[in-house]
């Protein structure tokens, strides 16, 4: 009798363990598929979203799920569109309180031009700010790894030229830019808009590959001397351009050209043939005047197009 009392009681012990591993295997589980859905990484990419049989020429919206995140995109296909062919691909980013609209209706008059897809993408709409820099908003959305996984979709479903992938922003879409150049290699150049330049989070490493680079900037926007706050310190125009013409070993002389007599081109090149160029607007602040934003659009998109990947 006292053989089975201690055998039952065993058997209980055991299922007593058994029940807590199982209790603790399953929130295992719930809590890895929380953070994957958080951090959007282990996400398979949408490819049927993104495949060119499902483009028309002219404006296509996408709604694509990366993460836990249902996002927009807008995607503008060139008139002669055709499915068969691999485009040139830029992608415009919205400023802070914004959508992808604004800068698809600024850069759509484009595409027809230079026979490229123009892609708009949205902020999460409770932020609408990019997370140009972790631990700076509330929530550390996986912006970065949203463009990845689109990009790669794109390159996969020979919808884009994955050696002319370029990629331009406004405001905080100019900021994301920077980290985009840092922490990414898909893109040919980049042109970044109205915007600062984080300290201690832009800044090229041994792991960032050279990029060309062109800021658009007006002389009076309130980024152009830096900024200090106690959340994060933005690197002046000058000392921005500095840092990357350093890392991607240009001449310290630029080649100067001056347009309209309110834009100034300064260009500084590697032997390796790398650009990092500024474009300063005379007297402009944030947001440039009409004619002379056209004007700098033009100037971004000549240099970013002319500009290849090298793989």
């Amino acid at each position: 009798m006292f053989f089975s009392l201690s055998k039952s009681l065993n058997i209980r012990i055991d299922m007593r363990r058994i029940l807590l591993i199982a209790i603790f295997i399953f929130a295992h589980f719930v809590f890895s598929q929380t953070s994957t859905a958080q951090t959007g990484t282990a996400q398979k990419p949408n490819w049927e979203a993104l495949n060119p049989e499902k483009i028309s020429p002219g404006l296509n919206e996408i709604k694509h799920k990366h993460g836990s995140e249902l996002r927009r995109l807008v995607i503008v296909a060139p008139k002669a569109f055709d499915k068969n062919k691999s485009y040139p691909v830029l992608y415009c980013f919205h400023g802070a309180g914004g959508k992808a609209d604004k800068q698809i209706a600024r850069w759509r008059r484009h595409v027809d031009k230079h026979n490229l897809i123009l892609i708009g993408v949205d902020a999460v709409q409770s932020l609408k700010k990019w997370n140009f820099k972790d631990n700076f908003h509330a929530v550390n959305h996986d912006d970065v790894g949203l463009i990845c996984e689109v990009t790669h979709a794109l390159i996969a479903n020979r919808l884009a030229d994955s050696k002319a992938i370029y990629t331009t922003g406004h405001s905080s879409g100019g900021l994301f830019c920077y980290r985009l150049a840092k922490e990414t290699s898909l893109f040919a150049a980049v042109c970044p808009m109205s915007c600062g330049m984080a300290k201690d989070a832009h800044d090229p490493d041994e792991n960032t590959r050279r990029v060309h680079l062109l800021q658009v900037i007006g002389d009076q926007d309130k980024s152009y001397h830096g900024t200090t706050n106690p959340k994060i310190t933005m690197y002046s125009a000058d000392k921005r351009i500095e840092i990357w013409r350093t890392f991607n070993g240009c001449n310290t002389q630029p080649v100067t050209k001056i347009y309209n007599k309110e834009l100034t081109l300064k260009t500084y090149t590697s032997r390796a043939g790398i650009e990092v160029a500024i474009c300063e607007a005379k007297q402009q602040g944030h947001h440039l005047r009409l004619d002379l934003r056209d004007s700098a659009d033009n100037i971004a998109l000549d240099f970013m197009l002319s500009h290849r990947k090298d793989e």
